[in-house]
Formats: structure tokens, sequence, C-alpha cells
């Protein structure tokens, strides 16, 4: 994976709670997710991506949108500011909305 030193990708959307020994998600849930990469080729290597989230725990992943990053201080969330981060020091970083999706 190719690793911009400038950018951070925000791929947003959603993913299924695959995980029934989860504490936190109840397994089946579907949660709103972001996954942070520093991969500008993310198109392209989007299935280590999603591998990635479903090390996690997590299926039935679809991303719906991507913004660039390339300043911390755009950011206001804290929970956004410190994946941020992770990704800059790891290459990417899951954040996961607490809250399940209701249909």
């Amino acid at each position: 994976m190719n690793h911009n030193d400038s950018k951070v990708y925000v791929l947003s959307g959603y993913a299924k709670c695959s995980t029934a020994n989860s504490e936190k998600y109840k397994e089946g849930n579907q949660h709103s997710i972001g996954l942070l990469t520093t991969d500008e080729n993310y198109q392209e290597n989007i299935t280590q991506l999603e591998a990635f989230v479903r090390g996690f725990g997590w299926d039935s992943i679809s991303f719906c949108m991507v913004e660039e990053v390339d300043d911390i201080n755009a950011l206001t969330n804290d929970v956004l500011i410190s994946s941020f981060i992770r990704a800059k020091e790891n290459g990417q970083s899951l954040v996961v909305n607490d809250l399940p999706i209701a249909v």
C-alpha cells in the first residue's frame, strides 16, 4: 500500500457486527463506521481495507463516501482527532458509532 504523508482518507459507511462475544456491540446490529487510512490507493486496495475492518468483528461492509483530510485542525471531534493520529502512525484506524442504526 502507498502511504501519503500529508493526507488521511476517511471512508465512511456501514458495517454489521459479526462478533457474538462483543461487550459493546450486539451481533447482527448495523453501525456507521469510519475507516481512516493514509493509503492514497485505497480504491485499488479496498479488499485489504475491508479485511482490516473484518478483523475487528465486522462484516457486510459498505463504504458510501470518501473525504480527504490533510490538516488535523480541520477536525473538531476528539474521537476523529485521535483516530487521525492513529491512522498517521499505523496507516489506518477504525471508528465505530456506538449506537446501532435503526431501520
